[in-house]
């Protein structure tokens, strides 16, 4: 499925694919993770960027995307308990998308993603698929 087409299936808008790598609407967040990064076992899977990545290092730091992930992972924090929508991602980071799946808790035993730890000073955070209420 293509980067734009996935995010619509999950209700959200991107107004700049290029540089988007999240999105919000009224009522959620929606978050890109590459699958090559996501830790798939053991289960549930879940995604940490303090362990994978030293703050204030990473070139893609002080990309758009970033500064805008931030943004919306904060409003999810802080409105929403943590809970995102993921569009899981294929290709090489800092290269290109070549496949996007948006994650439908319908489609997936009824696991969706929370945030379980964030830093809005550095945009760090982590997330794992949890059963969903």
């Amino acid at each position: 499925m293509k980067y734009v087409e996935a995010f619509n299936k999950l209700g959200y808008q991107l107004p700049a694919p290029r540089t988007d790598w999240t999105s919000e609407k009224v009522d959620g967040v929606c978050l890109t993770l590459w699958k090559s990064e996501v830790q798939w076992q053991p289960q549930p899977p879940s995604m940490d960027l303090f362990k994978m990545y030293e703050p204030g290092t990473n070139a893609w730091e002080k990309l758009p995307g970033h500064t805008k992930r931030t943004r919306h992972l904060s409003r999810a924090w802080d409105e929403f308990g943590g809970k995102v929508d993921v569009v899981l991602v294929a290709g090489i980071p800092g290269e290109g998308v070549t496949d996007a799946d948006p994650w439908l808790a319908s489609q997936r035993n009824g696991y969706g993603w929370r945030l379980t730890k964030f830093d809005s000073d550095t945009g760090f955070f982590a997330v794992v698929a949890k059963k969903q209420n």
